[in-house]
């Protein structure tokens, strides 16, 4: 598999968004164990970007997942909101089942009118948002496809106000699977609350109350992967450090706080690179000068109930996508249960 691309980011300038099909520079990462996704290099991108769409149709069976923080609700500085309208035309190449998105700062003006327009230009249906009541707008919301998913039943606090940003939960039938899916962006100011929240979410690991749960968890988590390589934290001002690193005896940085995702793994949440045995390319770290080391901040993990179903993982790193968020988009394929 090719790596992600490390290419600093073109400058942010209104970007031209294409067609799913006919992005300039796409170099699509994924990793795949259905044989209909491939990754190749921007020679061949546009093949890569149809074979993608071109397997979607073919295996209508399985479940799509997206997730994805798209900083500052795609409101930039000035207030413009370029970055907003070119997010929703990357979401609906996707045609996912279910998407999570956070930092939806600024989205609850005016009736969450721009959580209706995304909605509406997915063909999805969002439920009540998730307010982050200490994350300063940072607010979280799941959308679901009505037409391939069934919600049973819902909740928007699902932690009662112990998570940051906030915790939701639905339990779905995507194609009559019965699925919980958590979303959540998990506290960005250290790694101690990151772990007290892991904590919360721990019992979805494999059983839950005494019964076998079949859970995802999509977010934005803030930290990598239990077992990715330690980024060059060095490269980032204390004050930015400070929220990854542990803070040694003798009150220097250390390594990664990876409490928080140790404890997921730990307790049954899989992730899909690990699954299918790729290496898990970054998804953050190409922003801001200031951040430039490349690493993982986005998950969708699978419970241990899941694990068989793991079908494809993707990350979507192109010369678009890095211009419209500091994060970028993670969508996983689940197969139907074998019979």
């Amino acid at each position: 598999m090719n790596s992600p691309a490390r290419t600093v980011a073109p400058a942010r300038t209104r970007p031209r968004i294409l067609p799913s099909v006919e992005r300039e520079g796409h170099q699509l990462v994924a990793a795949d164990a259905t044989g209909y996704l491939m990754t190749e290099g921007s020679a061949t991108a546009d093949r890569t970007a149809l074979t993608a769409a071109d397997g979607r149709q073919q295996r209508t069976d399985t479940a799509r997942l997206v997730t994805y923080n798209i900083l500052s609700g795609g409101i930039d500085s000035d207030g413009s909101e370029w970055r907003r309208l070119g997010q929703i035309d990357f979401l609906s190449s996707l045609h996912a089942d279910v998407i999570a998105v956070q930092e939806l700062r600024g989205w609850d003006e005016g009736g969450w009118w721009r959580l209706w327009a995304l909605a509406n230009s997915l063909g999805m249906v969002p439920l009540p948002p998730v307010i982050s009541a200490r994350g300063r707008g940072g607010h979280l919301a799941l959308l679901y496809r009505p037409q391939s998913v069934r919600i049973d039943d819902y909740e928007s606090d699902a932690a009662r106000g112990a998570f940051h940003h906030g915790l939701g939960r639905a339990r779905l039938h995507i194609r009559d699977q019965l699925l919980t899916v958590l979303f959540t962006r998990l506290c960005p100011l250290g790694g101690a609350e990151r772990y007290a929240e892991a904590q919360w979410l721990a019992g979805y690991g494999g059983t839950y109350e005494g019964e076998p749960q079949r859970v995802v968890l999509l977010g934005d988590l803030n930290t990598i992967g239990p077992h990715d390589i330690e980024p060059p934290w060095s490269r980032l001002p204390a004050s930015l450090r400070s929220r990854h690193c542990h803070l040694t005896a003798g009150g220097s940085f250390g390594d990664t706080d990876r409490r928080a995702i140790q404890l997921l793994a730990a307790t049954g949440f899989h992730d899909p690179f690990d699954v299918l045995g790729e290496k898990p390319p970054r998804t953050v770290g190409y922003w801001s000068p200031a951040e430039q080391a490349d690493r993982r901040s986005d998950f969708i993990l699978a419970n241990w109930n899941l694990v068989d179903q793991i079908a494809a993982a993707t990350v979507h790193d192109t010369e678009t996508t890095r211009i419209l968020s500091d994060h970028l988009p993670v969508v996983v394929e689940l197969a139907p249960p074998a019979s």
